[in-house]
């Protein structure tokens, strides 16, 4: 019985360069780049929102202590026209 060993080949080196391979690097660091902006212009427009959705909830809360004053002053008036009435 003989043995033959057989030696896997040796990978071949690439050496041509891809010359695709400086227009691949500039175009993933300029889609890093606006992907930062991207992300930059969410994040100040989540603050925006923040800052709308607060002055929103305070003008309701202005609008409620506007609307229970209403209702009070409604009452005097009307508790005023009732003594009015009786004199």
């Amino acid at each position: 019985m003989s043995w033959s060993i057989k030696l896997a080949p040796e990978p071949v080196q690439d050496t041509v360069q891809n010359p695709d391979a400086d227009d691949d690097v500039r175009l993933a660091e300029e889609a890093q780049k606006e992907a930062e902006e991207a992300r930059q212009r969410v994040e100040e427009a989540q603050k925006r929102a923040a800052r709308a959705a607060q002055k929103m909830e305070d003008a309701m809360k202005r609008a409620k202590l506007a609307q229970e004053q209403l209702k009070k002053a409604q009452a005097e008036a009307e508790k005023l026209k009732n003594q009015n009435k009786k004199t």
